[in-house]
């Protein structure tokens, strides 16, 4: 009975001078693996670290993946007019997004943008700066024209966060990105 109570005795002892240390939600977690993981009703599948928590939704923002302060938005729209066919309606789809995007924020500025082409589609990606409930972000807006619509990839942290997220979680996301279907069902 001795050596029972003695235990007990450690055990309780032991449980205020060790702790279990609370995340920082201040920072995003580090990843500790990726998982590749499909979303039917935008038609997209890309890897994502394990360690992050993601939420569903309904159209048009089908899911958000997020740690801390930094969050990837996965939307699809419905579009009807025609997609982009060349590189100057490309052109002409970025202008109208930017200027798009500074008439919802003024404090937007554009850090860079690219026209490029992921899985085949024509895509405008757009590197940023905006505010957001007044706190600054760093925002990346990836925007995939398939065939009846846009899918677009926000990827937002903070600025003075953005580089690592971006090298640990954003960029190996973007390099796997897979369109579903088949080419038929792309711009």
């Amino acid at each position: 009975m001795a050596i029972v109570l003695a235990c007990a005795g450690a055990m309780i002892a032991g449980c205020g001078t060790s702790r279990t240390p609370v995340p920082n939600a201040a920072v995003p977690a580090a990843p500790n693996g990726y998982v590749g993981v499909g979303f039917p009703h935008v038609g997209i599948r890309f890897l994502f670290p394990t360690n992050w928590t993601r939420l569903n939704f309904g159209l048009p923002l089908d899911a958000t993946i997020s740690s801390g302060p930094a969050v990837v938005a996965l939307w699809r729209y419905a579009r009807s007019g025609p997609q982009p066919s060349d590189r100057l309606e490309l052109a002409q789809a970025r202008n109208r997004l930017i200027s798009a995007a500074r008439a919802r924020d003024r404090t937007l500025v554009v850090i860079r943008s690219k026209l490029t082409r992921i899985d085949g589609a024509p895509t405008i990606v757009l590197d940023a700066t905006e505010t957001n409930s007044g706190r600054p972000q760093r925002v990346r807006s990836i925007h995939i024209f398939v065939r009846g619509g846009e899918i677009v990839l926000d990827e937002y942290a903070p600025p003075n966060l953005f580089h690592t997220v971006d090298h640990d979680v954003f960029s190996p996301l973007n390099r796997s990105v897979v369109l579903h279907g088949t080419r038929a069902s792309r711009a």
